[in-house]
């Protein structure tokens, strides 16, 4: 969590703050930003407090995610931003989101749910399908299963858990497609894709079949929604 005490930093859910970490590269030059997703709500991890939360996995020679790992109270943090105007909650409450992630990539859907929760905005509803390699990889696993389900639908998905076969959010995602078809042909519906490059695929041919299965063509499907602003992509 970083506390800007007096220092005004206005972030939006779905956005992102860059933090530079303390040193210099191998050139002898300060080392660029590294972005990060915010995973607290505009009003702040704490409510009405000017700070935010965010979602680190230390990399074994990660600079920054190291730094950031480190990081004792009271310590000091260079930071940048916030970045990001594609990957915004809708403003509008009836709005149905969907959404899909893996490991960190949930920041940004952690900061939705709780910005919906604190505002009573869960009319539209929001789904979830949440993809990790075990439970205790998978972050927020104890909070994300107190969200109650007439707010959150959670699907959570564990490719390696221990006495189960190996499933993937886009096998989850194929278990449920009736339900994603409905929210597929519904226009007030929000698709959310986050997470590490390598699910792009799978989920996107997933999304297809689905589509495809109920006579929609997906391709103009997602091309229409991404041109209304409602297929929102944001992989690493």
């Amino acid at each position: 969590i970083l506390d800007f005490g007096s220092q005004p930093m206005p972030v939006l859910e779905g956005q992102s703050i860059g933090i530079i970490a303390p040193g210099t590269d191998k050139n002898g030059k300060p080392h660029l930003p590294r972005l990060y997703s915010v995973s607290s709500p505009r009003d702040g991890e704490r409510p009405n407090f000017n700070n935010l939360s965010l979602t680190v996995k230390r990399e074994e020679q990660g600079i920054c995610s190291n730094f950031v790992c480190d990081l004792k109270k009271g310590d000091t943090v260079q930071v940048t931003g916030p970045f990001g105007a594609t990957f915004l909650l809708p403003n509008d409450p009836e709005a149905k989101l969907l959404m899909i992630c893996t490991g960190t990539g949930s920041a940004p859907f952690r900061a939705f749910t709780m910005r919906r929760q604190r505002s009573g905005s869960t009319a539209g509803g929001m789904t979830l399908f949440f993809g990790a390699r075990t439970t205790k990889s998978l972050p927020y696993f104890g909070p994300l299963n107190k969200v109650p389900d007439h707010i959150l639908k959670k699907h959570l998905v564990f490719s390696r858990a221990e006495g189960q076969p190996r499933t993937y959010v886009q096998d989850a995602m194929m278990q449920e497609q009736d339900a994603i078809a409905e929210l597929l042909g519904d226009p007030a519906t929000h698709v959310y894709v986050c997470g590490l490059k390598a699910m792009e695929i799978g989920v996107e041919e997933a999304l297809a079949n689905i589509a495809e299965a109920t006579g929609q063509q997906w391709i103009a499907l997602r091309d229409a929604m991404r041109s209304e602003g409602r297929y929102h992509v944001e992989t690493y």
